[in-house]
């Protein structure tokens, strides 16, 4: 292709990475290559998540107007629908024994009070966690959890300041005990729990870039992609 594509919502286990572009769901192998289309529908397609095993891909699709949580095939195949909620709702992984992690506004009489649900990719009830409010939720070893809360749309989130300013809540242990990373500057969103570390968006320095530390905090590694957004 001449023309490079704008792509989101990356998500990747082992060699395969699915994104969104064009308001659908495309698949390509890490090494590289021709991406490869997964969706044609009518909706746009976001927050695509891959299950542990690399066999399942669940994304919210708004194919039926409002947003809902969707599993498919990673390798492509018919979407189903897991869920009848009506308010927003966003993937944000899955929990490791194979059940679907999203967070979505349902029930609640705000629409930035979002919570945490998990839900089993062949059908039923979710599940709510109660961890109050949630806008990312990344599990790590041992059940720990990082919470993300006021946690935004990076794409349009740098340099805010007030009240509503993103921030992480983390269980380091597993023993359900919180504590809010105040160490940690700027606005903040887009948890992860990689290996022992903690990575996140910033924009600590002005501009949005990503950072890593340990899980009390300490050992904070800057600017992780020199090339970052302004």
């Amino acid at each position: 292709m001449s023309q490079q594509g704008y792509l989101r919502h990356p998500t990747i286990r082992g060699n395969a990475i699915v994104f969104v572009c064009d308001d659908d769901l495309w698949s390509v192998s890490a090494d590289g290559g021709v991406a490869r289309r997964l969706t044609a529908g009518l909706g746009e397609p976001s927050t695509p998540s891959l299950s542990p095993d690399s066999t399942q891909l669940a994304f919210v699709g708004r194919d039926e107007q409002h947003p809902e949580v969707y599993v498919m095939p990673a390798e492509g195949g018919p979407a189903r629908r897991l869920t009848w909620l009506g308010p927003d709702v966003m993937v944000r992984g899955w929990t490791p024994d194979g059940h679907v992690l999203f967070v979505t506004t349902y029930g609640q009489p705000f629409f930035r009070n979002y919570r945490a649900f998990t839900l089993d990719p062949t059908g039923g009830m979710p599940q709510l966690l109660p961890l109050g409010q949630v806008n990312h939720l990344a599990l790590g070893p041992g059940n720990a959890k990082v919470i993300g809360r006021n946690t935004a749309d990076p794409a349009r989130w740098k340099r805010y300041r007030g009240g509503t300013a993103g921030h992480l809540w983390i269980d380091a242990t597993g023993g359900g005990a919180f504590r809010r990373m105040k160490e940690l500057p700027g606005n903040i969103t887009s948890p992860m729990w990689i290996g022992d570390r903690v990575y996140y968006l910033s924009d600590a320095e002005g501009v949005g870039n990503l950072y890593s530390c340990k899980p009390d905090g300490a050992d904070r590694l800057p600017r992780l992609i020199e090339a970052a957004c302004s």
